[in-house]
């Protein structure tokens, strides 16, 4: 008997002992992930203020995103290089933002994300690592990555309005082609 709460003690100890440098691999398997991928496509669902959006998304680092919306004001969000825009295909209109003021720019910079990740909280829920991070000046972000392939799975995100989105990422392909002229910013009269 007491042979055997000897043994458990041992186990407990090793697994708290260890616990920091699991962790560690973790971070360090989904970074490399990251650093493998240079474009991704993929379908999404976005859920904010109650209401479900799907549609696909395209990105080519550094500083190209272009989203597609499955409405039916055919709306798009699109970034090049320091423009964010959201357009709506439907009307013609464009409507611009500070890509500064976004998470868009620690998401397409690949070492602004890695950063973010390497200094995140990581901790384990399901099928996925959920990696917690505080933006100064924007507010939370969790990113959820793929426990077998370490491939980004989505993001919850809360700003300094307190406003929650959740974005998952779907069927997503690694490295497709992708030219820069695909995330032009259309012209509107």
């Amino acid at each position: 008997m007491l042979r055997l709460r000897f043994i458990k003690i041992i186990l407990i100890l090793t697994i708290i002992i260890n616990f920091p440098s699991l962790k560690a691999e973790e971070k360090k398997n989904i970074i490399q992930s990251i650093d493998r991928i240079e474009n991704v496509e993929f379908n999404f669902i976005q859920i904010s203020n109650n209401i479900e959006e799907t549609g696909v998304c395209f990105l080519k680092r550094p500083y190209y995103f272009k989203c597609k919306y499955e409405d039916k004001n055919k709306k798009e969000i699109i970034v090049n290089k320091d423009k964010l825009v959201i357009y709506h295909k439907r009307y013609q209109k464009i409507y611009n933002y500070p890509l500064s003021k976004s998470y868009f720019s620690e998401l397409l910079n690949k070492k602004e994300l890695i950063e973010l990740i390497s200094n995140g909280n990581i901790e384990k829920k399901d099928d996925l690592f959920l990696i917690k991070s505080l933006i100064e000046g924007k507010g939370e972000i969790t990113f959820y990555f793929n426990k077998e392939n370490y491939n980004l799975a989505g993001w919850d995100l809360i700003n300094l309005s307190n406003n929650k989105i959740i974005f998952k990422i779907l069927k997503i392909r690694n490295n497709p082609e992708l030219s820069k002229r695909f995330f032009d910013i259309p012209t509107v009269n």
